[in-house]
């Protein structure tokens, strides 16, 4: 049983609590807590609380969430055993997690990293870790260890070691790439994946890395990625990373019916689609442009054939089915209308067109003033010119069609004359908008399925449209400019994505609704708050508290187990 026991010093009264034990016939200490002066203990009793000097806050739900998904599935002990080094400082394995956490979190440079590091609970998680050994320079030695050529082995390790154990849908997965600009030199000759293209942002001034990657239907899992040269074709590259994903993934057979890949019409080549064939054990969901099949895309929107779809999820689309020899083999055909989509298209070509016919008719104006006279100064226009600048100004799609333009001339200056096609405007409107044609080789499958299946690529467009923003993204900012450092940022720009969909999946199972971008925000808002209360010449006490939590993150933290990474 505890007591108190009073010890005067310099005629102050100083109280403990205590207890003892009988051992071999004397009375022995087991423990003693000092407790003060009895004004203190009295205030304690009263409710009077110590005032801390100061307090400081930590992120804790961003870290805690990615951290608890890292030591579940041992991902710095995987990649160390791909790239192991010397024991002399932190692992390889180790610099890429942290690199990847930053990435899902709040994406900062290498050598803003200690900066971010010492706001989060890691400061007092890995009290080894100081300022240098998180320089940029320590990043940039680490990474020069990674081989190039094993990058993809440490991603599949993972991946291998992840589907092992966790219940992820192989039945169907979506392929797509994109690029991510650049601003590395022009001149900067040590690196070759950086290239000039058709940048999907715009950013035609700017070499740029190009980005493919395949991600499960269901859980958004990334199951394979690459990196490569920037000037690339989608279509090119298709053919060459489909046969990296076929090796990586052949000891992996989901089911009897094998796995099938969603991809969009970009990636459509003959040789490319005979890659599925000879029992590879893969099959295809992907479309074609309607300009290659004419036959399908003039048939009236209003045809007898198309008939509404069953499922709820398609309410606004009608389609019918047939079958058709492309590319040398036989596909199962849906031809779909959507009328959002219709309608959402509609809205795009007469913005357009108001567009065109404005310049065009600024064009014509400026013409009518040259041959007035109104206009004297500057290079005069000839009939060729004209023509270039009204090719320049109807070069959005279906323009062309649409407008109908001629460049005569009179008194030795070009006269431009332009008018709307209404029939052909009418036919467009009535065949072309708001359809689209999609091929399979699943002939067993419903029309409703294969519906489905084909718009299961706005999963992988989501991620990619995840990876660019500036607040959640993962990829920028990048100041790398060497082939070897920008696939190694690859490489835990896509662990990021891993461990982001593993912490969506457990939230999802949970039974909490909640989008990526808001859980965001709650993981964000969970913070440790650490009280420090003045102790005289001692080392200042300290208390740790979490910040106040509404019932989704109380959920959140308790999913987590983010009371393992707060002090006992």
């Amino acid at each position: 049983m505890a007591y108190l026991t009073r010890k005067r010093i310099k005629g102050i009264s100083y109280y403990y609590a205590e207890e003892s034990e009988w051992r071999n016939g004397r009375s022995k200490r087991i423990w003693q807590k000092y407790l003060g002066p009895l004004s203190k203990i009295i205030a304690a009793i009263e409710g009077t609380p110590h005032k801390p000097e100061y307090a400081e806050i930590f992120q804790l739900g961003g870290p805690a969430a990615y951290w608890n998904i890292i030591e579940e599935f041992n991902m710095t002990e995987v990649i160390d055993s791909v790239f192991p080094k010397r024991e002399q400082g932190l692992s390889i394995g180790f610099y890429l997690l942290l690199a990847a956490v930053n990435r899902g979190i709040e994406a900062v440079s290498k050598r803003s990293m200690w900066k971010w590091f010492q706001d989060t609970i890691f400061l007092r998680m890995f009290p080894e870790i100081d300022k240098p050994s998180l320089s940029s320079q320590r990043f940039w030695d680490n990474m020069t260890a990674i081989k190039e050529d094993k990058i993809l082995s440490a991603w599949m390790k993972v991946v291998d070691y992840v589907l092992d154990r966790e219940n992820i849908d192989l039945s169907c997965a979506s392929f797509d790439g994109t690029n991510f600009y650049s601003f590395i030199g022009s001149f900067n000759m040590r690196c070759s994946v950086a290239k000039r293209g058709k940048n999907k942002q715009g950013r035609k001034d700017l070499r740029q890395i190009n980005y493919a990657l395949f991600c499960t239907r269901k859980d958004h899992f990334p199951l394979y990625f690459d990196v490569f040269e920037g000037n690339r074709h989608d279509s090119k590259e298709f053919g060459v990373v489909i046969e990296k994903f076929f090796y990586a993934f052949k000891h992996r057979k989901p089911n009897n019916e094998g796995m099938t890949l969603v991809f969009d019409k970009g990636n459509n080549s003959e040789e490319n689609l005979n890659q599925f064939l000879f029992d590879s054990g893969y099959h295809f969901v992907g479309s074609v442009k309607p300009d290659d099949h004419k036959d399908l895309a003039l048939i009236s929107n209003s045809d007898k054939r198309f008939i509404s779809l069953s499922n709820p999820r398609l309410e606004q689309v009608k389609a019918f089915r047939t079958s058709k020899k492309i590319y040398g083999k036989d596909m199962t055909v849906v031809v779909t209308f959507n009328n959002n989509l219709y309608t959402s298209q509609i809205k795009s070509i007469n913005n357009e067109i108001n567009k065109c016919l404005g310049k065009l008719s600024k064009l014509s104006m400026k013409l009518a003033d040259r041959s007035d006279g109104k206009i004297t100064k500057g290079k005069k226009p000839t009939v060729e010119s004209v023509k270039k600048q009204v090719s320049s100004i109807l070069s959005g799609q279906h323009m062309k069609k649409l407008i109908g333009t001629e460049v005569t001339e009179y008194k030795d200056v070009p006269v431009l004359s332009y008018d709307l096609k209404g029939e052909t405007y009418a036919t467009l409107a009535d065949t072309y908008l708001g359809k689209n044609i999609i091929i399979t080789d699943n002939h067993n499958w419903s029309t409703d399925e294969i519906i489905l299946t084909y718009r299961s690529q706005y999963v992988i467009e989501d991620v990619f449209k995840q990876m660019k923003d500036r607040k959640t993204g993962t990829w920028w900012p990048m100041f790398h400019w060497t082939d070897q450092k920008i696939k190694v940022h690859g490489l835990y720009c896509s662990l990021s994505l891993l461990i982001r969909a593993l912490i969506m999946k457990r939230v999802q199972e949970s039974g909490i609704p909640i989008s990526m971008n808001n859980l965001h925000d709650k993981l964000a808002g969970i913070r440790e708050v650490l009280n420090v209360f003045p102790n005289g010449k001692k080392k200042p006490a300290t208390q740790s508290i979490v910040s106040k939590m509404d019932k989704v993150q109380k959920r959140i933290f308790d999913l987590f187990k983010m009371k393992h990474y707060l002090p006992s």
